[in-house]
């Protein structure tokens, strides 16, 4: 073998063992970066996209993204000459593309060697099993704080029930003699007070059966009966409120009604609860729309105002007993944590979306009526 033959396959060994090294170098980085990220596969994703290109031929040329779940991580595809892969979680498909940032950087020759083309697929194997673990993890966050809210909603509904209990009688008993007093008083003045003093009661009373539909102590009767006539009979009690309060009612309800097997009064105080609170948040007018709509099995009542919205911080708060960002006086914080507790009772469920300065939507979803 010639010197030259000899010192060229040397040169050639060296730089593929350079190129393997730099691969090496970039999955070792990649998974390093997989454990440092648990808790966000946006920061993630958008860590390994910055050293995808280490393990290229001419990294400072190279550009890196990847697209999942309709969001774009790195750079976006600005070139034609580029090499990619694609994989899948969950049937949900991404691809990760590496490119040349322009055409004036390509080399001379292939634009990608062969071995490239392996790492680009063993990193998108990476990938999937990052993504995978990331919403294995994320799945089962969500069901623990879900056991972790129940067991605190149960919790709370036995004392609530404890505390209601322990109330009724002795609210009952200074309603009724204030009441009795009230009907026998001549003086004006020890009148107001009578009045004050039975307004009063009348609103521990509230709270008090507030307190009674959180713990579930409220007897139920379940009958079968028309969503249609349930939202518009609830409506007509907040007539009032509704006139007052320069918001314009929209009703989209189907001609032929969906059946419910419900309590009527509890459902009632779930809409009167929605309601109200979508004319709080509306103290200038707006629109609320009410829409009804049977598909595959399910029946959805879906509350839509235009509202001020609920600060993202907030959200997650909303159902939580006694919470609320109202003005002392205003609310108890009872009104969604009741409404959540009776709808789960329905084996329903309750949802809410909401952009501040735009409006807030809650959705509740039931089961449709089986007759056979």
């Amino acid at each position: 073998m010639k010197r030259e033959d000899s010192e060229f396959n040397l040169e050639l060994l060296s730089k593929n063992l350079n190129e393997r090294v730099k691969e090496l170098a970039c999955l070792f980085k990649i998974s390093k970066i997989a454990r440092s990220h648990k808790e966000s596969l946006s920061d993630t994703l958008t860590a390994i996209v910055k050293v995808i290109p280490e393990g290229w031929q001419y990294p400072e040329k190279i550009r890196a993204c990847i697209r999942y779940d309709h969001k774009v991580y790195g750079n976006p595809l600005v070139s034609d000459f580029h090499q990619s892969t694609q994989f899948t979680v969950d049937g949900k498909v991404g691809d990760l593309v590496v490119f040349y940032k322009n055409k004036y950087d390509i080399p001379f020759g292939d634009s990608f060697l062969h071995e490239e083309q392996e790492l680009i697929n063993q990193i998108g194997l990476e990938l999937e099993s990052i993504i995978e673990l990331h919403e294995k993890n994320e799945r089962e966050k969500l069901i623990n704080d879900r056991l972790r809210y129940n067991d605190k909603l149960t919790l709370l509904g036995e004392i609530s029930a404890g505390i209601a209990h322990e109330l009724n009688t002795p609210l009952a008993n200074v309603l009724g003699y204030s009441q009795l007093m009230l009907s026998k008083e001549a003086n004006t003045e020890r009148k107001l007070n009578l009045e004050k003093i039975v307004k009063s009661s009348l609103q521990a009373r509230e709270i008090v059966k507030k307190l009674m539909f959180f713990s579930c102590e409220m007897p139920t009767q379940f009958k079968e009966l028309s969503v249609n006539d349930l939202i518009v009979e609830s409506l007509d009690l907040l007539k009032l409120q509704l006139q007052d309060s320069k918001v314009e009612l929209i009703l989209n309800l189907p001609e032929k009604s969906p059946k419910l097997l419900v309590d009527a009064i509890q459902i009632s105080q779930v809409i009167f609860n929605i309601v109200l609170n979508a004319l709080g948040a509306m103290k200038n007018g707006g629109k609320l729309e009410i829409t009804v709509r049977e598909t595959k099995g399910k029946i959805y009542i879906e509350f839509k105002d235009t509202g001020k919205g609920i600060p993202e911080e907030v959200l997650p708060k909303i159902f939580e007993p006694f919470y609320t960002t109202k003005e002392i006086g205003e609310g108890t914080g009872l009104g969604l944590s009741v409404s959540y507790g009776i709808v789960q009772a329905h084996k329903g469920k309750i949802e809410v979306a909401s952009v501040l300065g735009e409006g807030t939507t809650f959705k509740l979803i039931f089961n449709v009526v089986n007759n056979s």
